[in-house]
């Protein structure tokens, strides 16, 4: 039974996405705009301050700007999912730090009772 439902649930996760790519595609087929931007392929930067102080491995304070909606760089959501894969390290080192306890208890309870 477990074996079913791990296998549903990958088909699920592979084929929901495109299936659902697939009709939004399809859907917004007449109202897609094909502009292009002015600034569309210059590199330009949403930057405050000069470029070159901005962009490289050491970026100096003050470049950038702040995270206006959830999903920007430094949003709630970066911290969120931080904080889900955080969480999950948690539960899986609580899980196998139980289990070796448990190991160590059954290979001690032998041992007390092959010196029996």
């Amino acid at each position: 039974m477990p074996r079913i439902v791990s296998t549903v649930c990958v088909v699920v996760l592979t084929v929901f996405p495109f299936a659902v790519s697939s009709v939004s595609a399809s859907d917004n087929s007449s109202t897609v705009d094909t502009t292009i931007p002015v600034n569309a392929g210059t590199g330009v930067y949403d930057l405050e301050k000069d470029p070159d102080d901005c962009i490289g491995f050491l970026p100096k304070p003050g470049c950038g700007k702040a995270p206006e909606q959830a999903g920007d760089r430094g949003g709630a959501l970066q911290y969120s999912v931080f904080a889900l894969m955080l969480g999950g390290l948690g539960v899986i080192g609580t899980v196998l730090v139980r289990n070796v306890m448990r190991r160590d208890r059954a290979i001690a309870e032998q041992m007390t009772k092959s010196d029996n």
